[in-house]
């Protein structure tokens, strides 16, 4: 991220304004889609981001190459391969469903930074039964991030005072966005979902956009108060490019996974009786708190182990 501050000069009440004018954007965005507005709803939308996020301050954030994402599957009794752990095919788009940052029809990759995540994410289904791939960016990704404010509170205490305002500004000029996508939708088996608006129209925005790869966001189903140093966000990379079968050109170059594994499959190849001297994985810090009162090393769980085992295993293209 640029190292400079925005905003400087002018109005005094410049950053007031720029926060009343994208949430003025967005609710106009809401209302227009409500009356069934569809395009000028859209329209109104990617303008309210445009002025946002690059006429006055680059808030886009930036994922050093070779970082690594996790994404699960629920076992279907078969062996699973790299590509079944990969975004839906362009040939089963008819099976992409609504979802917070997923439009019908239109597939997209989901990761997460860990397995836990992962685990959540599927509503915290029997570990046994979930299969997992680790995945790395080939490249540097610039990525919208939907920050927690104890990220913020974190980042502040290690940084200088020019650096500090601008996480803050940038902090609350997007804080009308990070609430839009944050609401927990109130009629869950409802066939429409008025909190999914802003994250669907988001995520069509980003696929759109060639400076932007993806989202970065905190889980809905998370309680962040039992975990300690572990982040625990969701990522979300859109299909850049369309095709009748196989998978987006720019996504398979841009993500290398490992062949996928599950908990149960590892406990048969790592057998304890012939691996009682085996290194594992070292305690590095992260904590989870799975029962109320009772905090565990994240090394020492099922997600830690699983996530041992993948790191030290090869990635490739799908």
């Amino acid at each position: 991220m640029d190292e400079t501050i925005p905003f400087e000069g002018g109005l005094r009440n410049v950053i007031i304004s720029k926060i009343e004018s994208f949430s003025t954007g967005l609710l106009e965005t809401i209302n227009k889609y409500y009356e069934g507005n569809i395009l000028e709803a859209t329209s109104t939308f990617n303008k309210s981001m445009d002025d946002i996020f690059f006429h006055d301050i680059n808030a886009l954030n930036t994922l050093d190459a070779n970082t690594s994402f996790y994404r699960a599957r629920k076992n279907e009794n078969k062996m699973f391969i790299k590509e079944d752990l990969f975004h839906i095919k362009f040939e089963l788009r008819h099976i992409v469903s609504t979802n917070r940052y997923s439009v019908p029809g239109f597939p997209a990759l989901y990761l997460g930074d860990c397995t836990y995540t992962c685990w959540e994410e599927f509503g915290q289904h029997k570990l046994r039964d979930l299969f997992f791939s680790r995945f790395i960016n080939t490249k540097e990704l610039k990525v919208i991030h939907i920050e927690k404010i104890e990220d913020l509170l974190e980042k502040l205490e290690g940084g200088n005072e020019d650096s500090n305002i601008l996480h803050i500004l940038s902090y609350f000029v997007l804080f009308p966005l990070t609430i839009a996508c944050s609401i927990k939708v109130k009629f869950p088996f409802g066939n429409f979902k008025p909190e999914y608006i802003v994250p669907q129209l988001l995520l069509q925005y980003i696929s759109k956009n060639p400076k932007i790869d993806g989202l970065k966001f905190p889980s809905t189903r998370i309680n962040y108060s039992k975990l300690s140093q572990v982040k625990g966000y969701n990522y979300v990379f859109p299909v850049k490019t369309i095709d009748k079968t196989g998978f987006c050109k720019v996504l398979r170059k841009t993500f290398h996974c490992t062949e996928p594994t599950s908990l149960e499959l590892e406990e048969i190849i790592n057998n304890p009786i012939g691996t009682s001297h085996s290194s594992g994985p070292v305690h590095d810090g992260r904590e989870i708190e799975l029962i109320n009162g009772i905090k565990s090393k994240y090394s020492r769980t099922s997600f830690g182990k699983i996530e041992f085992r993948l790191l030290n295993r090869g990635t490739g293209e799908i």
